[in-house]
Formats: C-alpha cells, structure tokens, sequence
C-alpha cells in the first residue's frame, strides 16, 4: 500500500479526534462516578446513624418493604426479618424522625415492625402491611380498547398555542404515574411542570430535538429522579430505569386525560445537566430523566409513522 502525505495527515486527524473523544468519555463518566458516590446513600450498616433526610428515607423504605414483600409471599419464613428489623431500630429511633422530609415513612416503618413482630410471634399476617389482593381496585377493559388505548398514543408535534393544560389534570396523571414499579418502592422520581410562553421557551432552551414545535407546547415537564435514594455501585443505572418507567407510565396517564405530549431526549453531559438543573430550579440530587412537551394538538394535525420492530425482534419464549 502506498502512503501518501493527505492520507497520513487524515490518519493523524483521525487519531487525535478519537483520543479527544475517549477523553471526553473518560472525563464524563469520572464525572458522574463522583456525583452519585458523593450524593446517593451509603450502604454501609456502620452508616445507618449517619444518614441525612434522603439517604435516611432511603435506607428505611428499602427496609420497611422487604418486611412488606416477605409477608406478601405464598408461605413466608417464620420468624424471618431480622436483619431488617435491626437496620430499622439503628437508622431511625424517635430523635431522628424529625429528619425525614415526610412524617409518613416513620408510620410506615412502624406499622412493617408491628407487622412483623405479629407474624413472628403469632403466624398472623397485616392486611394493611400486605392487602390482599382482592381488596385493591378491579377494573374491566376488553382487548380492543386496550390495544386502541396503546396503540392511539403518539408524540405529538404540532400543538395548538391558544389553549393551555390544566396544571390539575397533571397533577392528576402524576399521581396515576405514582403508581409505577420502583426499586424496594423508593419513587424517586419527581415531575416539574413549566407553564407560559417564556417559562417553556426558557426550559426548551436546554434540548436541541423541540425544534420547530417546541415553543408551541403549553407546558413543559422535566422529569427527575434523586441520586440520594440510591445506594452502591449495584443500583448506579437504577434511577434512570426507575425514572423511565415513571415517565413513560406519565404520558399514557397524560394520553388517557386528553393531553398530547412528545418525549425530549436528554442525551447530555453534566455540564449542559448543571445549566438545566440551575435554569429550572432543581434540587443539586436530582437527575434528570427527560424532558415531556404537554399540551392539544392542532386539528387535522399529523403524527409521525413510527412503525414497530415485529414480535419476531422483540419477543423469545425460553421455554422448558
């Protein structure tokens, strides 16, 4: 092969642009190493009578549903729950409940420990510690509606300006969302809505994909979840999973209370997550997950076409 100077020079280039990149790659995840070391709970036990209000909500929820989940199995261990129990009694005696942002959480690990020390003393089980299920919510949907319902909802890009959402109707699906799976029941996502022309303009700001349609929305939501109720290196990606589940279970709420929305990737560094976090007013533990557009569409307005990977791509049976 013969060598030319212009093809050593582009391979030189070529170099150079790849170490940059891997550079910059290296520096963002050595970034966001020392965020969530810095900010999410420690999971040492010689911790426990350390915690600050997250990280201490945090540690007692992971505790108060591992006695919630062992007494909602088929046939639980008898006695079982120690080693919870005892986290319980070190995270949280009476003068640090003032810590946790929400007095609920100090009930609700009280109501696990009497539930547990019921079961293990007597083999009876708390029906509002662990429900039985015939006792939740029952709701009749055939399949057609249930495949229109999923199968009508689509990113919408062509809002209508002249009429706003309702906050109340959000805050609605929000609390619906609130519903969704979360790591031992953490929930650590959070839902802020912008209204008014200049408060979406300003938050749009921040993501490239609104372009031409952004502006347009009657709202903007950014969704977040916080680092602090997370702990070790076994849950670092688990806020995004959590957060993304949140998110998605919001736009169908949104879908099914008549609001149109289109997800915004936030595909971004920490810098470009700082400025949104400072611009939006966000709490410095607060990740952010994605961004929604909210709003009703334009009549006669056009969707994209969006079409699905087949069943064949995305379905295997393991089977025996």
């Amino acid at each position: 092969m013969r060598w030319n100077r212009g093809r050593i020079v582009s391979l030189v280039k070529l170099h150079a642009w790849q170490t940059v990149s891997r550079a910059k790659s290296l520096r963002e995840f050595l970034l966001d190493a020392r965020r969530y070391w810095s900010l999410s709970t420690p999971s040492s036990n010689s911790a426990l009578a350390k915690l600050d209000a997250r990280q201490l909500e945090c540690q007692v929820t992971k505790d108060y549903h591992r006695i919630e989940k062992g007494l909602a199995l088929a046939s639980p261990k008898r006695p079982f729950g120690a080693d919870a129990h005892s986290r319980l009694q070190v995270a949280l005696p009476k003068d640090r409940t003032p810590l946790l942002k929400d007095e609920a959480f100090a009930s609700h690990a009280a109501t696990a420990i009497d539930a547990l020390k019921r079961w293990n003393d007597s083999g009876q089980i708390d029906d509002v510690v662990s429900p039985v299920a015939a006792s939740l919510p029952t709701f009749d949907i055939d399949e057609d509606n249930l495949t229109a319902f999923f199968e009508s909802r689509r990113s919408v890009r062509a809002f209508d300006p002249t009429q706003p959402v309702d906050p109340t109707v959000v805050m609605k699906a929000v609390r619906l969302a609130g519903n969704s799976p979360s790591v031992c029941n953490r929930q650590a996502w959070k839902a802020h809505l912008f209204t008014g022309k200049n408060d979406v303009a300003r938050i749009m700001r921040h993501q490239s994909g609104n372009r031409g349609f952004g502006p347009d929305a009657a709202g903007v939501l950014i969704v977040t979840a916080n680092v602090e109720l997370f702990s070790g290196s076994g849950e670092r990606n688990q806020r995004w999973i959590d957060g993304g589940l949140f998110a998605m279970s919001l736009v169908y709420a949104l879908h099914g209370l008549g609001i149109a929305t289109c997800m915004l990737n936030w595909s971004k560094g920490n810098k470009p997550s700082d400025a949104l976090r400072a611009e939006a007013g966000l709490e410095k533990s607060e990740d952010i997950v994605v961004l929604i557009a909210v709003g009703h569409p334009i009549e006669d307005h056009r969707v994209a076409r969006s079409p699905r990977r087949s069943l064949t791509d995305t379905f295997v049976h393991h089977s025996a």
